[in-house]
């Protein structure tokens, strides 16, 4: 290291196995939500007739409770092929394929295509470790 470089070291402010929030959460969002209660009808109602009297942070606020935007759903699928595949290249290959065949929507194979590269990043890691492993326990003896 030189001179010039500084190393920062974040200050360990907690003891290990010792919580770090001993008296546990403190009330928040179900307080607020609580003292709401009582209200809820008049708060509502408050809401829609500012959103109505054209303000727009009430407007969005009715807006995204009456249509929340959609969340991404997609159906199950079949894919040809994908059970016989042997490897992480060849259930890919199927995947392709069936997107090519219009089986699937080029958004659900990116999908699948980002799950098998996750699958195989993670055996990746894991074999990785293994052969350390191996080489550290066969350098020991």
């Amino acid at each position: 290291m030189e001179d010039n470089e500084v190393t920062k070291k974040r200050p360990q402010t907690w003891v290990k196995g010792q919580s770090g929030n001993p008296r546990g959460r403190t009330p928040g969002v179900e307080r607020v939500r609580q003292l709401l209660e009582p209200h809820r009808e008049e708060l509502i109602a408050k809401a829609v007739s500012l959103a109505l009297a054209g303000d727009t942070v009430a407007l969005r606020i009715c807006i995204d409770r009456i249509a929340p935007p959609p969340r991404a759903e997609s159906a199950p699928v079949s894919i040809p092929g994908i059970a016989l595949a042997g490897t992480m290249s060849d259930k890919a290959r199927a995947i392709v394929d069936a997107a090519g065949s219009s089986i699937l929507s080029p958004d659900t194979a990116a999908v699948l295509l980002g799950a098998i590269a996750s699958a195989a990043k993670i055996i990746e890691i894991d074999d990785l470790a293994a052969r350390i492993a191996a080489l550290e326990a066969r350098e020991l003896t």
